[in-house]
């Protein structure tokens, strides 16, 4: 025969479970938690992703139980309530939705990382993944900080770079070279003709003086 006892006794359940023939066992749970009965989570390191591209932030976890299916949501800037933005909600079996300005663009993928398209600046902040699994093993939060920048930077996740527009950044340069030639050509012609003015006006004047001293003698 098996009997169940459940006490309670200030902030800590124990549960006792015992064979009437046989010793007694008890788990003591408290709010805490103990290692039987923790969530753990993991994210992946910082992004720098380019407008306009797409992301994975990567997210996974471990429970206890297989027998569970933990509610998993991403959040943004989080910090006071007021503040912070809820992103994306999945819950195996459920559902699974973006929320505002993710809808449509975002989706989990994996076990509980979040992909992110068509980056917009509004997409720059602090990410948290929280993988919860109400009254039975509590929470669990990993943060994750994703900057978008107006440029070709990035890591593994950003696309490749388009061969256009490489071949643009090409062309311009070299047209600003040719410019910066010209410009220089000019300058070195123009100081040239200064010169040779100079020397030509100076040879004139010296004639005159010349010429004016020759009359003079014959006079």
């Amino acid at each position: 025969m098996v009997v169940v006892w459940n006490s309670y006794f200030l902030s800590t359940v124990a549960i006792l479970t015992t064979i009437a023939t046989g010793p007694y066992t008890v788990l003591a749970h408290t709010a805490i938690g103990d290692a039987a009965t923790t969530i753990h989570v993991t994210v992946g390191e910082d992004k720098v992703i380019p407008l306009g591209d797409s992301v994975v932030l990567p997210c996974n976890y471990s429970v206890p139980s297989d027998n569970v299916h933990p509610l998993v949501s991403w959040w943004k800037d989080r910090g006071p309530v007021l503040t912070r933005r809820i992103v994306y909600e999945h819950q195996e079996g459920r559902f699974s939705k973006g929320y505002g300005g993710w809808a449509g663009r975002s989706e989990l993928v994996g076990q509980a990382s979040l992909e992110i398209f068509n980056i917009t600046t509004d997409d720059d902040g602090k990410y948290e993944c929280e993988v919860r699994v109400p009254l039975i093993y509590g929470a669990a939060r990993g943060y994750i900080l994703l900057s978008v920048v107006d440029g070709e930077h990035g890591t593994e996740n950003s696309a490749p770079h388009s061969p256009l527009g490489r071949t643009v950044v090409v062309a311009i340069i070299a047209v600003v070279c040719c410019l910066l030639l010209v410009v220089l050509t000019v300058t070195v012609l123009c100081l040239r003709q200064k010169k040779r003015i100079k020397r030509s006006s100076a040879e004139q004047q010296s004639d005159g003086r010349t010429s004016h001293t020759s009359s003079g003698e014959k006079i």
